[in-house]
């Protein structure tokens, strides 16, 4: 440990020599100040030898490097006039072009925007035309219309890479999977302006695997307030509603946004459950029907700053905040062993603080380092009716977690286009979690309470180089080294990951992406508490759980920048999950989440985007898998069990009238049977239509959808394997009606990062 600890200190150390090479950064304009997209910037020598090219985005920016103090820049765009010149000890350009003077007559051009382009290793979507007349209600809205993107459980999926990191400018997303769904819907898609997905996220991002960079609309302009206003009524089973509000504004160097929303939410939940139990070679016919809400109502508030020192240097600080003042859950469960009445609510407000801030340098480092300081204490007011089998208690839950992380990042350009890069992070986390049970009828549970202190401490180091090849293989490839202490567990690990780009030619591009990562369990399993839902099903923790590992390729070849084909393989080693299992003592169904010994995936997916005529642009996703799982020992018993699935997407936008601006979204999608361990689950369909008319300029936008029309989207569950038969039907709560109002003022543009919560809460 102590070897480790000076290579850490020797790393951040050599963090602070800077090169000589220089990035330079630019954007490209026309004589109206209009950004101008897609431009090629072609950077030479001063004596016309080549030194690399990119092309501008959206926003008409573009980056290069160099390891010369002078060079020559050339600009070339089929609707302007080529633009050279050069420069010296200048790293921030702005260039304008003139339009050319040709003038065709009785002459129509018409061209199509590629679906995707490969930028540096990553797939990069240009979202505003992505969402173009589609009905989006929201930011979460505009990620789902990304190629292989869908929904899973309440976490985003990607095809060929399962479960995906949402990072925001280049900046870590670290929320729960739920809080950052419902942020996302809360934000509008207005402020989205691009999305890279990287299957082999590069080790900087400090994120492992597959992740979305999700990059938002900038604003250089001083002096001037931008707002926009977002607000939505969502009718499910209950009505739910948002509203929220975003201001930016830049003075000089400095520059600032706030954002507050107010969300409130109410599901509606139930599971009919039907379970042949054996006992001592008896089977016991149960029927469990339980049904009940969650109401909650949550503020979200941050406020970012950014001020540049000098050049590139930048110094960043945000603070976030999410208060839910009010959360209540009721379900009440009847049947044939248990009639129960299960209430839980705050004692006080849900709480969530991040404070950060961090600097980056124009010469390749980044410092930084933030502390998040998450409270829940929950109330849960059990009461048993079943005649013979009265229980009424009181569970106090409490979790209360303070985390540390500081991080430092260093990137080199060389020569002969040579990158390399390193950088560490240390991340220190007190957990402070207890349960304790107070019986107001029926036997003492005192043996059920937990009181505990743990201390989790994580190390990353990590190298790694970008290369390229001549004109046609760019190459990235880095090793991450780990040391993760929890109580009484601590591993070292090595996380390999490369990635290889072949340019067939400019639209015909082969990448492959293997990468590795770890996947942690939530911090209130590691307390093994035990918790009710009725008189039948229980949760237990499980503080012997282990991380999983898992290690992912793709094979994706992009074909004349819109059809995308993705060959993929992923192999989790330990993958564990929270299945229902029959206790082979009592009448007891426990929910635990266990490890097995692995989970394997292969699939081909397809991307293929259409048009019918004028009116029709579609988009049809095929994703096929098989599907492989293994325990030697779930609970008292072992599985082995494999599936072959099957999900189609069609989406179609209809352009009904381009004055009014009315626009129609239809989309269909069809799931197989799947497995989870060793249950089956149901397939499922669904049918979405919806309707967005856009006015005053496109300033402000009405929408209107209803999705899974049917209420067919969620899965039933049968597990029928060795001692172990049961049905559990989900009550469906996914249709759902949507109403949504945006308008914007003076542009608009949403900056900020999420907190990493995924692992704290009590529920």
């Amino acid at each position: 440990m102590e070897r480790g600890i000076i290579w850490i200190v020797c790393l951040l150390c050599a963090c602070f020599v800077k090169t000589n090479a220089q990035t330079i950064k630019g954007k490209v304009t026309d004589r109206s100040n209009k950004p101008v997209e897609y431009a090629t910037v072609i950077l030479q020598t001063t004596d016309s030898t080549y030194v690399g090219a990119t092309q501008t985005d959206s926003l008409g920016y573009f980056s290069l490097h160099t390891d010369s103090m002078s060079y020559r820049l050339i600009v070339q765009h089929l609707m302007y006039e080529s633009y050279e010149n050069e420069f010296s000890n200048i790293e921030t350009i702005k260039i304008e072009l003139t339009e050319k003077e040709n003038v065709l007559d009785e002459i129509t051009i018409k061209g199509e925007r590629p679906l995707v382009r490969l930028i540096d290793g990553k797939l990069t979507y240009d979202v505003p035309s992505l969402i173009s007349g589609k009905v989006v209600n929201s930011a979460y809205d505009a990620i789902l219309q990304l190629p292989g993107i869908r929904e899973q459980d309440g976490s985003l999926v990607l095809a060929g890479a399962g479960n995906v990191i949402i990072i925001i400018n280049g900046q870590l997303v670290s929320i729960p999977q739920e809080n950052l769904m419902a942020a996302l819907k809360m934000y509008s898609a207005e402020m989205v302006q691009s999305a890279e997905i990287m299957y082999s996220t590069p080790p900087q991002y400090h994120v492992r695997g597959s992740s979305i960079n999700i990059v938002l609309r900038s604003n250089e302009s001083n002096n001037e307030l931008q707002a926009l206003i977002n607000t939505g009524y969502n009718q499910k089973y209950y009505s739910n509603y948002m509203t929220g509000v975003s201001l930016l504004y830049s003075f000089a160097r400095l520059s600032s946004d706030i954002y507050y929303g107010f969300n409130s939410i109410q599901d509606r939940t139930g599971v009919d459950i039907f379970s042949n139990h054996l006992i001592d070679n008896t089977t016991h016919y149960i029927e469990q029907f339980n049904n009940g809400y969650k109401k909650t109502k949550k503020h979200d508030i941050r406020l970012g700053l950014k001020y540049k020192l000098s050049g590139e240097d930048i110094i960043n600080f945000s603070y976030i905040g999410q208060i839910s003042p009010k959360f209540d859950a009721v379900e009440r469960s009847t049947g044939s062993i248990s009639n129960s009445n299960n209430t839980k609510s705050e004692d006080s407000p849900i709480q969530l603080h991040n404070l950060s801030i961090g600097y980056s340098s124009g010469f390749g480092l980044s410092l930084g380092t933030e502390y998040t300081f998450y409270k829940d204490h929950l109330n849960q007011y059990f009461n048993e009716e079943m005649n013979g089998n009265e229980r009424n208690f009181i569970a106090n839950s409490k979790q209360d977690i303070g985390r540390f992380r500081i991080y430092a990042d260093k990137t080199h350009s060389l020569k002969s286009d040579w990158k390399i890069n390193y950088g560490l992070q240390y991340m220190y986390a007190k957990d402070k979690s207890s349960q304790i049970y107070k019986v107001t009828a029926g036997n003492d549970m005192s043996a059920l309470n937990v009181d505990n202190k743990i201390d989790e401490y994580t190390a990353n180091i990590y190298t790694g180089f970008d290369k390229k090849i001549g004109k046609k293989i760019s190459l990235s490839a880095s090793v991450s080294g780990e040391y993760y202490k929890i109580g009484e567990f601590d591993e070292w690990t090595l996380f390999p990951a490369i990635e290889a780009t072949y340019f067939i030619n400019q639209s015909n591009i082969m990448q492959f992406s293997f990468s590795s990562d770890k996947v942690y369990p939530s911090y209130w399993e590691f307390h093994g508490a035990t918790g009710y839902l009725n008189g039948y099903a229980e949760v237990h923790g499980n503080p012997l759980l282990k991380p999983y590992k898992k290690y992912s390729s793709q094979l994706n070849y992009l074909i004349n920048n819109k059809y995308i084909i993705t060959l993929f393989y992923s192999y989790m080693d330990r993958y564990s999950a929270q299945l229902p299992y029959q206790a082979n003592d009592r009448l007891i169904l426990i929910y635990k989440t266990e490890n097995f010994d692995y989970k394997q995936q292969l699939g081909l997916n397809f991307i293929i985007p259409f048009k019918i005529g004028e009116v029709i642009n579609s988009r049809l996703t095929l994703t096929g898998f098989y599907d492989k799982v293994k325990s030697s020992k779930f609970h008292d018993i072992s599985f082995e069990k494999e599936n072959l699935a099957l999900y189609p997407q069609l989406t179609n936008t209809i352009n009904i009238s381009s004055r009014p601006n009315i626009k129609m979204e239809v989309e269909g999608a069809y799931v197989t049977k799947n497995i989870q361990g060793p249950a089956e689950l149901s397939n499922m369909w669904k049918l979405d239509i919806g309707l967005k008319w856009s006015f005053f300029n496109d300033m402000a936008e009405f929408r209107l959808k209803g999705t899974d029309l049917f209420n067919t989207w969620s899965p039933n569950m049968r597990m029928k394997y060795s001692n172990q038969n049961l049905n559990m039907n989900i009550l469906p709560d996914t249709r759902e009606i949507s109403l949504g109002f945006a308008i914007k003022f003076g542009g608009y543009n949403e900056k900020g990062k999420k907190v990493d919560t995924s692992r704290f809460g009590v529920k």
